[in-house]
């Protein structure tokens, strides 16, 4: 798990990862286009609490980060930090996923098949 603090920034159809370096911001690694459903804003990742057991997070994969093995979910106005090798499933950045703790494990789903059937019962 990183020390790092960690933000992320979204705009203009682009994404920037940034660390903290001695209290000035540094942009760590390039440029990149934003995935698809990431709204244009600050990410404070760097404030994302570890998950619960038994406990669901519903929210958009914001950032995947390999090198570290870990991904950021926001939920509501919060960030949860997962770690990619216990999670089921592969996170997507962009997407809207269930994340439920079960354990030592986590089952994935993808949140926007369900949001789309409830919308289409009428």
């Amino acid at each position: 798990m990183t020390t790092q603090k960690l933000r992320m920034i979204v705009m203009n159809g682009q994404k920037i990862i940034q660390a903290l370096v001695n209290n000035e911001w540094e942009t760590t690694g390039t440029i990149k286009k934003v995935e698809e459903g990431i709204k244009p804003g600050i990410y404070n990742i760097y404030l994302a609490q570890k998950p619960e057991d038994k406990k669901q997070y519903e929210g958009k994969i914001l950032y995947v980060d390999k090198e570290n093995e870990v991904f950021y979910q926001q939920t509501g106005k919060d960030f949860i930090v997962h770690q990619l090798n216990l999670v089921s499933g592969k996170p997507v950045a962009g997407k809207d996923v269930a994340i439920e703790y079960d354990g030592e494990k986590a089952h994935l789903s993808q949140a926007d098949a369900l949001q789309k059937k409830k919308v289409l019962k009428i």
